[in-house]
C-alpha cells in the first residue's frame, strides 16, 4: 500500500583476524516494505515513528526508508540505498552463473563471447 513489498534477509558476518576468518550465520527470512519516497513523512514522520532530523538525513543521501513488521506495532525501521548494480539475473541468462560474474556490466557481450559458467575468482 505504501511501496514495494520485499523479502528481507537478516544474516551476520563475524570475522576474526588472528587467525583471520569468515564465520556466516543461516539468513533469517521475514517479510518487508520498501517505501516510496513520497510516503515516507505522512507513514513514518505523521506517526512519530521517526523524527524530522532522522528522515530528512535519509533524504539528503538520495535513500528512502523500509520496514519490517507491523507500522502500529514498533516497526523495525532502516534507511535503505537502492543500488544501480543490482540486476535481475531471472530475466537473463542463468547459465552466466550466480552472485557477482565476470561479465556482470556487460552481459549480452558476455553471451557472445561464451555460454560457460565463468566466476570471478
Amino acid at each position: 500500500q505504501y511501496g514495494s513489498s520485499a523479502m528481507v534477509m537478516d544474516q551476520r558476518l563475524f570475522v576474526t583476524f588472528n587467525p583471520f576468518n569468515v564465520y556466516v550465520t543461516q539468513a533469517d527470512t521475514k517479510p518487508g516494505c520498501v517505501l516510496r519516497q513520497s510516503n515516507v513523512v505522512s507513514v513514518l514522520e505523521d506517526r512519530r515513528l521517526l523524527e524530522k532530523n532522522e528522515v530528512a538525513a535519509c533524504k539528503n543521501n538520495m535513500n528512502t526508508w523500509a520496514f519490517v513488521g507491523d507500522l502500529e506495532d514498533r516497526p523495525q525501521l532502516s534507511c535503505v540505498y537502492k543500488s544501480q548494480d543490482a540486476q535481475n539475473e531471472f530475466l537473463s541468462d542463468p547459465r552466466l552463473g550466480l552472485g557477482e560474474d565476470v561479465y556482470d556490466n556487460d552481459l549480452a557481450k558476455a553471451e557472445k563471447v561464451s555460454n560457460a559458467k565463468k566466476v570471478k575468482q
